[in-house]
């Protein structure tokens, strides 16, 4: 059992570049510079973390920069004041899928050229983590934030991400917080 614990928790990918271009097209398509979650893998089936991935119809994914553009424009929609100049923090970006459906987590930062309005929403907003779902046909969409300060569970007390995948990101722990 320990041994499968540890296997889960090494699986765990995290993915921290920040993005500079892409395609809408290529929205759930990893890029080819991506490094592969051995969850994700082919040959996951014969690990811990790739069986408890099947078995729930989970997978911690590689992201691409086209997904982290796309996550970033749905948080820009949805925070008030409007944040035009940010971008995920390195070393905090989770995405997977469960059953279909995509799931993103990350911290953001400001970029060069933010405005007064957008480094006092930052301050107060900054640290937590923001949680998205991308449904079949739907496009990326903010669920939640965590608390501040930050739920002790990490990603497995939002109730939005799913148990399993929570697991497979170690629940949302990234090298930001260490």
């Amino acid at each position: 059992m320990a041994a499968a614990a540890v296997a889960l928790l090494t699986s765990c990918t995290q993915h921290g570049s920040t993005a500079t271009s892409s395609t809408p097209s290529a929205a759930h398509t990893p890029t080819s510079s991506a490094v592969a979650s051995p969850a994700a893998s082919p040959s996951a089936g014969h690990t811990a973390a790739g069986s408890l991935a099947r078995a729930h119809g989970c997978r911690s994914l590689p992201v691409s920069p086209a997904v982290k553009l796309s996550v970033t424009a749905a948080y820009r929609r949805h925070a008030q004041p409007p944040l035009t100049h940010i971008a995920p923090v390195k070393g905090t970006f989770y995405y997977g899928s469960c059953k279909g459906t995509f799931y993103a987590g990350t911290r953001f930062r400001l970029t060069p050229g933010s405005t007064e309005a957008e480094q006092v929403a930052l301050q107060d907003d900054g640290a937590a983590m923001k949680y998205f779902t991308d449904r079949p046909g739907a496009g990326w969409r903010y669920v939640a934030s965590d608390s501040f300060p930050a739920n002790a569970r990490g990603c497995a007390g939002i109730t939005q991400i799913p148990a399993h995948l929570a697991a497979l990101w170690n629940d949302c722990r990234s090298t930001a917080d260490q």
